[in-house]
């Protein structure tokens, strides 16, 4: 291996056509041998922004006399000369030094490219994260030398990786990645040509090296279930006495308490499941409502062996109750209960559709990174489930899903005979047949039923926990999106004579059919081709169509920092720039429906004809799918345009990042798909979350899902609020519509809180704008305190973000809607929470503006009971277990002066109020903690 060099730069900012380099570093090494260093400040010819200052500590003051980048260019390339040059994400370094025409011929090795393929289930590869999974010591400064090291140190652990590789898979790698530019492809060569003399396993024509990775036939789990004719019931006191004073589980569990609260919910869901009615359960925090409904739930299910579903919202909850709660169930009943989660198609690895993509090879540098991903995954252990892996950005989700089990033409015999082992879908799908209680999610569990209950088994009984989140959660599965360039690649996918599916069925079948039956095949797909060029420009003048009428929405102004969304309906479609959409979408309509008749006529040729070739049936599969997509859009796109379903809710979106224009549809009613496939058709549906009711009344929820049939229980929390958490009620901040003095006061009243506290302190916001900002205005003040700032949105995914501020020990969490549920950070560690402004939804949102219309008071009778149902959840956020103490203040001053701030205040567990100023709310918190 020869000598390489580290860069690393530090910038004005991210774009290298208008920023400026502010300082460079290299760093020349050999193995872990460091042969030189160089690193120099840069005078950029203009001000460093504040916010780079304070994230690299880089100031004007430093660059003021340093010499220009063009004054270092040849030291900079001298030293560099002709070695590889090894950096994270190091395009955008050369990107800033390529324009002074140095480094253009050097190979290119990086360390994010290498991260991505050799640590497949990393949560994070940003430099500074990968830095500490490695154990190295060396800081994440932000300064570029550190940084440079930090490169080479972090390429150091990952050369070591990629020798400890399996030849066959390097070879693979190599032979892949040569038609690319890909950053990690010349190390893999090297490696490869290191270890060349080791004997190279002969791969077999078709199948897979890595058919073991998958479980064997005979691994296939056992029957389905066949659920008693008439079911036994439950004893409720039996139940309920598992979890009273000297029950099961007091002798199981060490930490065992007993509480009231569970004990009379596990005896309401047993006389459910038993008796076949439907209930809806608010179990306060701290309640333990998942053993609640697990222990009948598991007991009914195995003395009837019968099939209890059990439906959540998160991942974090699916998780705890199949890796943790079912099982010490299990070990404290001494049940032999079989529990599996089941996910939906595209959650799965298909190991034929992975098979030919590494027969054809990847066509791009992202395409062969989550290629050779997901191989390094499989080879550790992997087991075809996409939440194993970190599939990082939009880009690598979209190639996962083509190499997904998504494909519904998909069979699990096809896998079988082509890996030698079973698909990771099937084999999840097996195990839920054969399953006493089968967790699965809101999305998938409404999304199944309404298509038909094609993917989850039959049942009868139905657990729904954080139910507040079913609404919303069956309208984003049901909901439906697409960008010009989404139809754009579903068109290259299809291809034509020469070149994607289309392309490949020609190869194909050139020698498999008769010659007349080819030349016919060859002409439908020239017109394919055709047709689909023809609907390109269709559908480009469609999508210009639509631009100009968004335009005469903005009255000509530019996109606006928030991006633009502009709904749909009735009044909308007489516009008179909407007729040329219309007019656009006529012959766009027209093209779109040929292309379609033909693609499905050539499917069915196909289907009719008895031809027996995998390589066939695998590309026909991904055209039906393609078919079918294409077939969905289209349906979709009509009715926005010209056929519009009363049922459906209709906008046109253009984020603010990149201005590309996105169709969307969401259902305007859920409850009436609850009461079709759940309420009338399970025989038991028990709904349960913390927060199910508004002001101790079910009715709201109760209208939005149709429940009408339900019984209903309220539980009370354990915890003794009253003399946990302190309600801080602030009554001389700005009003929210006085902008500038209101947000004024809430940067300086965090900053005084969170110096008081020592931090400790989670804000949660309604607004991620409002929460940038602040970051940016106390930031450097809590610096000065040593005081850590961690925010929402810099890349971290929440639960890095929980376990980064849990760590910290003076620390404030700055979060949006991800966090105002669902965090659990019991203890001290978070100790002061701040609800910034009271939880409204945005009346223009095209959904909420949409129902809101359904409504006679849609103020009172929708944005309330919606806001404090959100607002019960933030709250709940700080009492997480007996011994917390805490304090939670409202920076939102309509909660004493708008009639309807006594229902939020009402809605919440009775604990101590205090209204008081914001200068006395500093001294407040810190007596109640004691500080």
């Amino acid at each position: 291996m020869p000598s390489l060099v580290a860069i690393d730069i530090e910038t004005t900012g991210l774009d290298f056509q208008s920023d400026a380099i502010i300082e460079v570093a290299a760093v020349r090494f050999n193995g872990r041998r460091v042969e030189a260093e160089w690193s120099s400040l840069i005078n950029p010819g203009r001000p460093i922004p504040p916010m780079i200052t304070q994230l690299t500590g880089i100031t004007n003051e430093m660059v003021r006399n340093a010499p220009p980048m063009r004054a270092i260019l040849t030291e900079l390339a001298d030293f560099v000369g002709d070695a590889p040059v090894v950096g994270h994400n190091v395009g955008f370094d050369l990107s800033f030094l390529q324009r002074y025409n140095i480094l253009k011929l050097n190979e290119v090795v990086d360390t994010y490219e290498l991260a991505a393929v050799l640590l497949p289930t990393s949560s994070r590869y940003n430099l500074g994260t990968l830095g500490q999974q490695l154990g190295i010591l060396i800081p994440n400064s932000h300064r570029a030398l550190d940084d440079a090291r930090l490169a080479h140190a972090v390429f150091t652990r990952l050369y070591d990786k990629t020798l400890a590789l399996p030849l066959e898979l390097l070879a693979e790698f190599v032979r892949l990645s040569e038609p690319l530019d890909w950053g990690a492809g010349w190390l893999f060569q090297q490696v490869l040509r290191a270890r060349i003399r080791e004997p190279l396993p002969p791969r077999r024509a078709g199948s897979t090296d890595y058919s073991a990775l998958f479980h064997e036939k005979d691994e296939l789990l056992g029957p389905p279930l066949t659920p008693a004719a008439t079911p036994t019931p439950l004893n409720p006191d039996e139940a309920a006495a598992i979890l009273e004073h000297g029950g099961v589980f007091s002798h199981y569990f060490k930490s065992f308490e007993y509480r009231p609260q569970q004990v009379e919910m596990t005896r309401a869901v047993s006389q459910a499941l038993s008796e076949g009615y439907h209930l809806m359960v608010e179990a306060g925090t701290g309640t333990g409502k998942s053993f609640a409904y697990l222990v009948p739930a598991a007991l009914f299910a195995y003395q009837n062996n019968t099939r209890v579903v059990i439906s959540t919202n998160t991942i974090t909850l699916q998780d705890q109750l199949i890796q943790k709660d079912i099982p010490d169930l299990c070990a404290a009943l001494d049940i032999d209960l079989r529990a599996t989660v089941l996910k939906g198609r595209s959650n799965y690895l298909c190991p034929r559709r992975l098979e030919v993509l590494r027969q054809r090879g990847p066509e791009s540098a992202e395409e062969m990174r989550v290629l050779a991903k997901i191989l390094v995954w499989l080879n550790e252990g992997g087991q075809g489930d996409r939440n194993e892996i970190n599939l990082n950005g939009p880009v690598e989700r979209d190639i996962w899903s083509r190499i997904s089990a998504e494909d519904e033409g998909c069979k699990a015999e096809v896998c079988m005979s082509r890996t030698g082992g079973a698909c990771p879908f099937y084999m999840a799908r097996q195990a839920a047949q054969s399953a006493h209680l089968l967790v699965v999610n809101h999305a998938l569990l409404l999304s199944d039923v309404i298509t038909g209950s094609r993917v989850l088994p039959d049942y009868n009984y139905l657990i729904v926990d954080e139910g507040h989140h079913i609404e919303s959660a069956t309208t984003s599965a049901l909901s439906f999106r697409v960008s010009q360039g989404d139809l754009q690649r579903l068109l290259r996918e299809m291809g034509g004579s020469a070149s994607g599916s289309l392309g490949r069925l020609l190869t194909i079948t050139r020698n498999m059919l008769r010659p007349s039956d080819f030349a016919a095949l060859n002409q439908a797909v020239q017109r394919l081709t055709d047709l689909a060029f023809r609907l390109e420009n269709n559908l480009n003048q469609l999508f210009q169509a639509i631009d100009l009428f968004l335009e005469s929405m903005r009255e000509g102004q530019p996109v606006s920092n928030y991006g633009q969304q502009v709904r749909i309906q009735g009044a909308t479609r007489t516009l008179p720039a909407w007729s040329e959409v219309e007019m656009a979408w006529d012959s766009t309509g027209e093209t779109y429906k040929l292309l379609l008749n033909l693609l499905n006529q050539i499917l069915q040729s196909f289907s009719e004809l008895d031809v027996q070739s995998q390589e066939l049936e695998d590309n026909i599969g991904v055209l039906g799918t393609l078919a079918r997509r294409l077939g969905e859009a289209n349906a979709y796109l009509g009715g926005m345009i010209s056929d519009p379903d009363a049922g459906s809710i209709y906008w046109i979106e253009v984020p603010p990042t990149n201005h590309r224009i996105v169709l969307q549809v969401a259902p305007l009613h859920v409850g009436p798909l609850m009461e079709k496939y759940l309420w009338h058709e399970k025989t038991c549906v028990i709904l349960t979350s913390a927060t199910l009711t508004t002001n101790s009344e079910f009715e709201y929820l109760r209208n939005r899902l149709n429940a009408d049939e339900a019984d209903e229980l309220v539980l009370g929390s354990p915890f003794d609020y009253e003399g946990a958490a302190l309600l801080y009620l602030a009554n001389d901040i700005p009003e929210p519509s006085d902008a500038s003095a209101y947000q004024r006061a809430v940067e300086q009243s965090l900053v005084h809180l969170a110096t008081s506290t020592g931090g400790r302190l989670l804000a949660l916001f309604t607004s991620y704008a409002q929460l940038k900002r602040t970051s940016q205005a106390i930031g450097p003040a809590l610096a000065e305190k040593d005081i850590q700032l961690y925010e929402q949105g810099e890349g971290a995914s929440t639960n890095t973000l929980l376990e980064t501020f849990r760590e910290s020990e003076r620390a404030v969490l700055l979060g949006t809607r991800a966090f105002w549920e669902g965090v659990d950070i019991p203890g001290e560690a978070l100790s002061v929470l701040v609800i910034v402004k009271l939880p409204f939804d945005v009346p223009s949102d095209p959904i909420i503006a949409a129902r809101s219309e359904t409504f006679e008071d849609p103020f009172s009778e929708y944005s309330l009971p919606e806001a404090i149902l959100r607002f019960r959840q933030g709250f709940g956020r700080l009492i997480r277990t007996q011994s917390d103490r805490g304090v939670v203040a409202i920076l939102d001053r309509r909660i004493l002066t708008k009639r309807y701030g006594k229902l939020f205040i009402e809605s919440l567990p009775q604990c101590k109020v205090q209204i008081g100023s914001l200068h006395d709310l500093p001294k407040s918190a810190a007596r109640w903690l004691n500080l």
